[in-house]
């Protein structure tokens, strides 16, 4: 076995430890990556190249009988700006989290563009949630974990489109959420900015609880975000 591995990936999740480490989650092109970084806490530590959203090329060690490898380098490739906003930060921090759960080997390659086009989206977009709700639905497409859309009804419950029960979207959310997992990107992104953007919201919340599992920025996410009339 390789102890010592080169990745690419973008920091997306970080939890501090006793003694000052830092575990620290990455996602990228080859998949989701989680490792120690020793003393990064302390004052003479790297716990500001190792922040939130950073691109970095790293590497890390694998000692023998260790359950987590160890961060041994990493070296900034570029930042995400604007993520830090109040009204941002919930979004991308949901969509970081569902791509690391997402992202295996296989699906990756195509789960890492659209992570990083999403991001940038969410920190550019006039209305953020139109390029979250975009990049989180194409991501669960890119995992095979669409919903089913097929057959009749205005609601969504466990993958499958039905005629009661689950969330309600209407015939104009399906319409939108069609649009999001099977046409180009901006395309797609036109139908969401006319689309009932807080039924879509509730949905893919209730899907990837689903379909994946309950992601810790759930909560953050409908704290700062609650339903809007539409």
């Amino acid at each position: 076995m390789e102890r010592y591995r080169l990745y690419e990936g973008l920091l997306v999740g970080r939890k501090p430890l006793p003694a000052g480490d830092l575990i620290v989650s990455f996602v990228g092109p080859e998949g989701a990556v989680q490792a120690v970084a020793r003393k990064a806490l302390r004052p003479t530590g790297r716990s500001g190249r190792l922040s939130l959203f950073h691109h970095l090329r790293y590497q890390v060690y694998q000692r023998p009988g260790s359950d987590l490898p160890t961060l041994t380098q990493a070296e900034l490739v570029g930042r995400l700006e604007g993520l830090e906003v109040p009204k941002r930060f919930p979004l991308a921090s949901f969509l970081a989290e569902l791509a690391f759960h997402t992202a295996s080997p296989e699906a990756a390659p195509r789960i890492w563009p659209l992570l990083i086009s999403g991001l940038k989206g969410i920190a550019k977009h006039p209305d953020p949630q139109v390029a979250f709700l975009w990049a989180a639905w194409r991501v669960l497409r890119a995992a095979g974990l669409a919903p089913n859309l097929q057959g009749e009804g205005a609601y969504l419950l466990d993958g499958e489109r039905v005629l009661k029960g689950g969330v309600y979207l209407g015939e104009e959310g399906m319409a939108a959420l069609a649009a999001v997992l099977r046409l180009p990107g901006g395309e797609a992104v036109a139908r969401l900015e006319q689309a009932p953007l807080s039924r879509l919201q509730q949905a893919l919340l209730a899907h990837v609880r689903y379909a994946v599992g309950e992601l810790g920025a759930s909560a953050l996410l409908t704290l700062s975000h609650p339903e809007r009339p539409e």
